[in-house]
């Protein structure tokens, strides 16, 4: 077997660093994020992975000198030149003992430019037999947005792309640093702009497409780099805001007319510029179907807007890059959807767990709890990879009730103004127009209908959306049974699901971080794989079920 280490790694990573293990069919072995270890979301500035590499290790069961190749994904000695960095005959070797590979030989190394490593990992990941694909993110060496012909068995054609100047991802970050979010919450700037009117919103004029193509505001200069343009486009929002700032903090933006206006405006933009974007993509190609990567395919409403098929993987932001270099380097055989639970298992619970009570599980009992108005952790199986909860480490809760998201929100410490997502194995006519791939991951809105909005109050969004998880079979057979109790019971086979994870933290990973996060956020309910922990005497149990 040839065992292929990929990795976001190297100056050029400011954030999810990752590392993924694959072989020469391009089976993925593991594949995990930086932050599910230093429990940072982010983890901003980890230039080498090591821990998600030495957990990949693990999972695989391999050692470190069984490695036969490094794939990063990008253009390291390039990158090092720009940091002031020589990068040497010798610099390969440092670069891999960083990421834990110290054994004696040193792996070949190969360098795959940013962007390709985006397009490869979600063009293999789609099961697609050929694609067009759509790369849109801040930056990687020179561009900020490409556009990819793809086709299995095939190398991968560069058609198009633009410079940095014209990066979506720098405006949707200088977007929601404004806001006072802080410049990775593009999701929720997305959120807070669905409280205005995004079809309606005044066109600021940042980034026009037309008949002479995208136009940025900014000028033309392919050189100008990130701290230029962020600022740039920081000076450029606040003027058409009028303020340096947001009149209210984040608990309560949704109610400060001039943020609302920010972030739908900066989403007005997105949906406008991806959707010109992905039009010319499939003139350039002459393929209709579409793949997305990038860290602005998380924008799941731009995405849902799309007409299909268009797939996303659950991994398009950075960390993706480790998957889409290692596939370059050995993609899959046939086209085959990617599965993203690629994580660890959650280990055993602890020893030590005072007023705790054990029992098998039994979905009876757990659809009972989830009926009676209980918000139930679950940490089952191996983990999913990206920033979507997709049933492994997620909280679950029933959503017919409206309070229900008020009190998810209240549990999680999260500004009451966001939304949270649905998860069936069925079509419950609760949204309109399938979304197709996109609801493999949680990727795509969708309108509710006036059915779905009554029966599902605690997963519709101020603009009427959701972001619905349809589980295929065979995806998780525990929620699928959870489901098919509900609808035994009479309610509908739907569940809220969104991340089981505190503020300012990524998924949970283990047992233990499970059980400790769930203490400290108040869920009396965690299920460890097959055994069902409830937390606290039974008197405190009984208090926390009420709705």
């Amino acid at each position: 077997m040839t065992v292929i280490l990929g990795v976001n790694a190297g100056h050029a990573t400011f954030h999810d660093p990752s590392a993924c293990l694959t072989d020469e069919h391009g089976t993925v072995l593991a594949f995990v994020e930086e932050e599910r270890l230093t429990r940072v979301r982010h983890a901003p500035g980890v230039k080498s992975p090591a821990l998600a590499v030495a957990q990949c290790l693990d999972i695989a069961g391999l050692d470190a000198a069984e490695v036969d190749v490094v794939a990063v994904g990008w253009d390291e000695p390039r990158m090092s030149a720009r940091a002031g960095q020589h990068w040497g005959f010798d610099s390969a070797r440092d670069f891999t003992a960083n990421l834990g590979l110290t054994a004696r030989r040193t792996p070949d190394v190969h360098f795959v430019p940013h962007h390709r490593a985006h397009a490869a990992s979600a063009f293999h990941a789609s099961g697609y037999d050929r694609a067009a694909v759509l790369v849109v993110d801040g930056n990687g060496e020179d561009e900020s947005i490409s556009i990819w012909r793809a086709g299995h068995g095939q190398p991968l054609v560069r058609v198009a792309a633009w410079p940095r100047i014209h990066s979506l991802g720098h405006l949707y970050e200088a977007a929601s640093t404004w806001l006072g979010l802080g410049k990775r919450a593009a999701g929720k700037t997305m959120g807070l702009a669905a409280y205005g009117n995004v079809e309606d919103a005044p066109d600021p004029g940042w980034l026009t497409v037309g008949p002479h193509g995208l136009i940025s505001v900014l000028g033309s200069d392919p050189g100008e780099d990130y701290e230029s343009t962020r600022g740039r486009w920081l000076s450029r929002i606040a003027a058409f805001a009028g303020a340096d700032r947001p009149a209210q903090p984040p608990a309560t933006l949704s109610a400060d007319p001039l943020a609302v206006r920010v972030a739908a405006a900066a989403q007005a933009t997105a949906q406008t510029v991806v959707g010109w974007l992905a039009d010319q993509a499939r003139k350039a190609t002459g393929i209709q179907e579409l793949c997305l990567a990038g860290g602005v395919g998380l924008n799941c409403a731009a995405n849902g807007r799309l007409p299909g098929p268009v797939y996303v993987p659950p991994i398009p932001h950075d960390a993706g890059v480790a998957l889409g270099a290692a596939w370059s380097l050995a993609a899959p055989r046939r086209p085959t959807v990617f599965s993203a639970y690629t994580g660890a298992h959650p280990r055993p619970l602890p020893a030590d767990l005072p007023d705790a009570t054990l029992a098998d599980l039994d979905v009876d009992q757990v659809v009972d709890l989830l009926v009676a108005g209980q918000i139930i952790g679950v940490c089952r199986g191996r983990s999913e990879v990206g920033p979507r909860a997709l049933c492994h480490r997620s909280f679950l809760a029933l959503p017919v009730a409206k309070q229900m998201r008020e009190r998810m929100n209240g549990l999680k410490r999260r500004e009451q103004w966001r939304p949270f997502g649905p998860v069936t194995h069925t079509d419950p006519a609760a949204w309109w127009s399938p979304i197709g791939d996109l609801d493999r991951y949680m990727l795509g809105a969708a309108t509710l209908t006036e059915y779905g909005a009554a029966l599902l109050p605690a997963v519709q969004h101020a603009d009427g959306t959701t972001r619905p998880q349809l589980l295929r079979a065979g995806d998780e057979e525990f929620v699928h049974a959870l489901l098919d109790g509900l609808a035994d019971q009479g309610y509908p086979p739907v569940l809220l699901n969104t991340s089981f994870n505190g503020p300012g933290e990524p998924l949970v990973d283990t047992a233990t971080q499970a059980v400790a996060c769930a203490r400290r956020l108040g869920a009396p309910t965690v299920i460890i794989d097959d055994v069902l922990v409830q937390l606290g005497p039974p008197s405190k149990l009984r208090s926390d079920t009420g709705s």
